[in-house]
Formats: C-alpha cells, sequence, structure tokens
C-alpha cells in the first residue's frame, strides 16, 4: 500500500500535468494565431535594418524553354530523383522510413525544397536554375551540362556509391566540372552550390532539432532554426575557413556534402517557413535552407577549368553508421556535451548490438523494445553493487534517528556546531551522509545519455512495442476531451507510480534536504517523459521495477550492525576541522583578526636614524 506522501506525490504529478497541458494548449493556439499574421516566406522576409542589400540576381541566359525531366536512380536504401531544372538531386525516398501517420508514403528528404540539391548558386539563396541537357544516363549514373551567360560550361556527373561501402546505399558521388570558355576571368569563389532544405516531420519537433552544421579547419559548428528567431535574423554566413563538410539535418534525417580536398570557403543559411501537413500536426514550422561557397580561385578565359570531386549522404542519422562513413560526423548525432555524448555513443552501440546479435534471431517483433529492457537490465545489474553498498549506508544512518535527533536539540542554536557534531557521529560509525545520493549522482550521466541517444535514435521510428505503435514517439493511447486535448500516456504514468513505490520502500534518513529532493524525483522525471519518446519511459520504468526487486531483496538480508570504527588516527578530513577549530579559538582569543595572535603580519621593528657614509 502506499503511503500518504506517495499519494500526494501521484496527486501532484496529475495537478501538475493538467495545468502544463492546459498551458501548452494555450501558448500553442496563441504562437499559431502570431505565426498566421507574421506569416512570411523564404522570399518575403526583411532583412533588418543596417544590413547591406544582396544584390538581386542577375537575369538567366535565354534558353529555349523545356519541361521539366526527372530520373530516377536507385540503391538498396533509397531513391535518388535527379532534375534537369538545376542538375540536381530533386529528393531523396528513404526506403522503408514512413512520414508521421502514415504507414505508407515514404520520407523525402528535400521534400519542402523548391531548389535541387547540387544546383548552383550566386550570392546568398540566389539560383540559377537553367534546364541542363540530360548528356548520358544508366542505372548508376546521370550526367548533367549547361553553359551559363557568362561563359561557363557546367558539367554535373552523379553516380551511386559501390555496394557494400559504410552507408553505400545512402551515399552519391557528385563530379563538378566548370570550364571558362568566355572572354574574361571569371571568380569561382562568386558561385555556390545548394544543399536544399531541411524540415521537421512533425509539429512537437522541437526547433533544436532542425539546422545547419559544418566543419571547417577542424572546427565543428551547428545553429538550429531557433537561431533565426522567427525571422529577426534571416541569414546566416559562416565565417571563411578550410571547409571540411557541409550539412543539414532534422531530428532523424540528414544531408551531407564534403569536398574530397578541403578548400578554404563559407557556408550560408535562411530560414523558411513550412506548412505541416494534418497527420503531421499541422500548423507553421521553421525549416532551414544551406548553402556553401565553391572554392575561392579564378578561371582563366578561353580554357581554365576546375574539376572538384563530392561525397554526398542523404539519409537516416544512424550513429554507427555515421562514424564509419567518417569519424568526423559523429557530432552530426547532437548528442551534446562530451561526457554524455560518450554515454550515448556506448549506449548506442551497445543498444544495436543486443538487437542484432540476441532478439533479431529470436524475433524481430518487438525486438528494439525488448533491447531498451534488457540493456536496462544490464546497466542496474552492473550497479547493484554501488546500489546495494548506499542501501546499507542509508539503513544505518536510520539507526541514528534518536542521536542525530539529541544533537539537534542540544546544538539547536549553532548550526555549525551540530553540523560538525553530526559528521563526527557519522565516522564514528564509519557512515557516508552521502552514500544514499551516490548512486543517483552515478545514474544522472546514464539517465541523459540515454535521453539523447533516444532523442535521436532513428532506429526506435515506426519500432512497436507491447501498446506502443511506435518507441520515437509518446505511447497515446487516446486524447481526452480536457484541457484543450488532453494526450493519455500511459508509459510515464506507470513510471512515476514504480519510482513512488520504489521510493516507499527506501530507507528514510533524517536528512530533509535529501528527502525533499527524493520527494520531487517522481514529479520530475514525470514532466521529462510525458510528451517524450516512450522509449526512455520504457527504460525509466524498467529501472524503477528493477530496483524495487533489488530492495526487496535487499530488504531480506540481515540489517547491518552499528558498530564504531577502531581509531586509526585522524584523516584528512578530521585534520581540516580541526585546524579550522584550533584557527576560529585563536581569532577569538585575539580578539578578532590583526591581533597578535591571529596569525596576521607581525609589528615592524623601527629602523636606527641613517648615518652617513
Amino acid at each position: 500500500m502506499l503511503d500518504r506522501k506517495a499519494w500526494i506525490i501521484l496527486l501532484l504529478c496529475a495537478a501538475a500535468l493538467a495545468a502544463n497541458i492546459s498551458l501548452r494548449s494555450k501558448t500553442e493556439r496563441e504562437r499559431k494565431a502570431w505565426e498566421e499574421a507574421n506569416k512570411t516566406t523564404e522570399e518575403e522576409v526583411q532583412t533588418p535594418a543596417g544590413t547591406p542589400a544582396v544584390e538581386e540576381e542577375a537575369p538567366a541566359p535565354v534558353v529555349v524553354p523545356v519541361e521539366e525531366v526527372t530520373v530516377v536512380l536507385k540503391s538498396e536504401e533509397a531513391l535518388f530523383e535527379f532534375t534537369n531544372r538545376g542538375g540536381g538531386l530533386k529528393t531523396v525516398d528513404i526506403l522503408g522510413q514512413h512520414i508521421v501517420g502514415d504507414a505508407k508514403e515514404d520520407v523525402l528528404i528535400n521534400r519542402f525544397g523548391t531548389n535541387a540539391i547540387g544546383a548552383l548558386t550566386k550570392g546568398t539563396d540566389s539560383y540559377l536554375n537553367e534546364f541542363y541537357e540530360m548528356v548520358s544516363q544508366s542505372d548508376r549514373e546521370v550526367v548533367f551540362e549547361t553553359m551559363l551567360a557568362d561563359g561557363l560550361r557546367v558539367t554535373k556527373k552523379w553516380s551511386l556509391f559501390e555496394e557494400g561501402e559504410a552507408g553505400s546505399g545512402y551515399r552519391l558521388r557528385l563530379e563538378l566540372t566548370v570550364k571558362n570558355e568566355g572572354e574574361q576571368v571569371v571568380k569561382l569563389g562568386e558561385y555556390g552550390m545548394s544543399l536544399g532544405t531541411a524540415a521537421p516531420l512533425y509539429q512537437r519537433e522541437w526547433p533544436n532539432q532542425t539546422g545547419v552544421f559544418h566543419e571547417a579547419s577542424g572546427k565543428y559548428s551547428y545553429k538550429d532554426s531557433k537561431w533565426f528567431k522567427g525571422g529577426k535574423r534571416p541569414t546566416y554566413e559562416s565565417e571563411a575557413g578550410m571547409l571540411d563538410f557541409v550539412g543539414n539535418t532534422n531530428q532523424f534525417f540528414t544531408t551531407i556534402i564534403r569536398p574530397d580536398a578541403p578548400y578554404e570557403g563559407q557556408i550560408w543559411a535562411k530560414r523558411k517557413v513550412i506548412e505541416m501537413t494534418e497527420l503531421a500536426g499541422g500548423g507553421a514550422r521553421d525549416a532551414v535552407v544551406t548553402g556553401f561557397t565553391l572554392p575561392n580561385e579564378t578561371l582563366a578565359a578561353q580554357g581554365g577549368v576546375k574539376v572538384i570531386a563530392f561525397e554526398l549522404l542523404a539519409g537516416p542519422k544512424r550513429n554507427l553508421m555515421l562514424r564509419e562513413v567518417s569519424e568526423d560526423y559523429g557530432p552530426v548525432m547532437n548528442y551534446g556535451w562530451p561526457l554524455f555524448r560518450n554515454v550515448s555513443n556506448v549506449l548506442n552501440w551497445a543498444l544495436n548490438a543486443i538487437h542484432t546479435h540476441i532478439f533479431v534471431p529470436i524475433s524481430d517483433k518487438w525486438s528494439w523494445g525488448f533491447s531498451i529492457v534488457l540493456l536496462t537490465i544490464l546497466i542496474r545489474g552492473l550497479m547493484w553493487p554501488l546500489q546495494n553498498k548506499s542501501t546499507r549506508s542509508m539503513k544505518k544512518m536510520s539507526l541514528l534517528k534518536e542521536p542525530v535527533a539529541e544533537l539537534k536539540e542540544k546544538y539547536a542554536d549553532d548550526p555549525q556546531k551540530m553540523n560538525q557534531e553530526m559528521m563526527k557521529l557519522y565516522r564514528e560509525y564509519g557512515i557516508n551522509p552521502l552514500g544514499g545520493c551516490l548512486p543517483l549522482v552515478v545514474q544522472i550521466p546514464i539517465f541523459f545519455g540515454f535521453y539523447k541517444m533516444l532523442q535521436y535514435a532513428v532506429e526506435l521510428r515506426q519500432a512497436e512495442f507491447m501498446w506502443v505503435q511506435d518507441l520515437s514517439q509518446p505511447d497515446t493511447l487516446l486524447t481526452l476531451p480536457i484541457f484543450g486535448g488532453l494526450p493519455l500516456n500511459i508509459l510515464p504514468i506507470v513510471m512515476a507510480g514504480t519510482m513512488v513505490i520504489q521510493m516507499s520502500l527506501t530507507p528514510k534518513t533524517g536528512d530533509k534536504m535529501q528527502a525533499r529532493i527524493f520527494m520531487m524525483m517522481p514529479l520530475i522525471f514525470f514532466f521529462f517523459c510525458y510528451n517524450f519518446a516512450s522509449a526512455l519511459a520504457l527504460y525509466w520504468t524498467t529501472s524503477n521495477i528493477f530496483a524495487i526487486v533489488q530492495t526487496l531483496i535487499t530488504k531480506r538480508l540481515p540489517d547491518p550492525e552499528l558498530k564504531k570504527k577502531k581509531k586509526k588516527g585522524p584523516g584528512f578530513m578530521e585534520k581540516m576541522q580541526a585546524r579550522a577549530e584550533e584557527m576560529q579559538k585563536q581569532k577569538k582569543k585575539g580578539g578578532g583578526s590583526g591581533g597578535p595572535s591571529s596569525g596576521g603580519p607581525k609589528p615592524k621593528k623601527p629602523k636606527g636614524p641613517r648615518t652617513g657614509g
């Protein structure tokens, strides 16, 4: 049975959730109303005052109007659709990955892009959309060619990667040849290339999950869609540097392009407002349009030629695949701080290993869910000794309740002395007062590592488990007609309940602050998990159930004996405390700082009169 405090915590969770949903619904309605009133398009975004105006794009060369022609190259993992309008990659159809709410329609990279990936630009977001001639085509490559107005002959050869290489199903090679057949020299650095548009997959995707990134001169940089602040800063331009690679991303999919040889250049990105489909939640959201410059070189008149080779990856953000393609691509996962990033990498590797080698050979159904459960049990099993030590330490502390209460009463007017005596009492019996918090401290990087890993784990998209339809989404069973539509998510409720039960079984200590922190934990993790991927709630629920079983087993063990430790001489902390007490006594004896007994500087002896030489 749950005690009174446990019921209070559960009621607080429910009340806080209701208030949060109500506030979120109101905020969402206000945001949508504001966006409708201030809706802009890529072309309509106003330039802030004081910003130099971007020169308008030069008129395109006169060409015979032709219709758009597309051609598809197919790999085992994707369909690459090319267009002769710009001679680039129109969309990438990721086979087997469906859009939110539709089990038939595939995810399309650059779905909201009005320009092809690989289309040439002249200036920021100014496209040269000539119709290219399709020179040749086969099952594995397509070649486009055109003549620009300033005498540049441009040839683009796109080809699939050889099968067997890491991520080959999502990779292409691009060989760009630029030949100056005009009468004037051409500065190639004035031209650039489009990398398409990265857009959220659904309404609840966080703004920091969509953005643009690049690595220049060995330094990685990422700007998410929040950087543009709703159009107040419409354009981002990086500083010049040796471009290693450029890319854009949403929560689960990315496009990355890198030259075979790094060159001096920069990137640009612009905000673009898109309208989400009803299946994806509807409403307007910010997307990011990306491009980068070509090498800063000069092509001589009448024959100057430059050939630039690129490799392009357009596909899911699978951590292991990206790191296998290039270790430099690791930061693209956006796992955060180095500590959490390292934990996330290890957990992602372990999750994939368990899934591939244990559950897939048995059955693919619910395999990802079972992999999360087993990984959680393994982690908790490794932490068992630490948890057991913590539980016994807390039991010992509970046995000292009466002596601690006496000390608090005796030194009620001297908190410093009370703390000193309490620490002395704990040392006497070999108790670490922070022992109960230690497992929680160890679990924090693991929890946040799991949190970041699951946030971007494309492997969990569309993965079912029990009643959960998609482990990368909340496990909403139905929407209640209250507070503007309250989603009923079961796993976070079970998670909070199991945490309360676990707390009720944990020995209570006399530390009020620690008790208050523990009481708040179910509420904190409840909010963490409620509108997050159900995989996280599954992990935490499994962890709680394991802890409950562990506590019940520990309770059956004999209670620890409360024995005084044998004196081995004062330890470091005792020496420091004794020294502090001695200094305090000297200070009082000397009547404050600066006295002869306070350890201050000694008075100088008067010097005698100087005599002549």
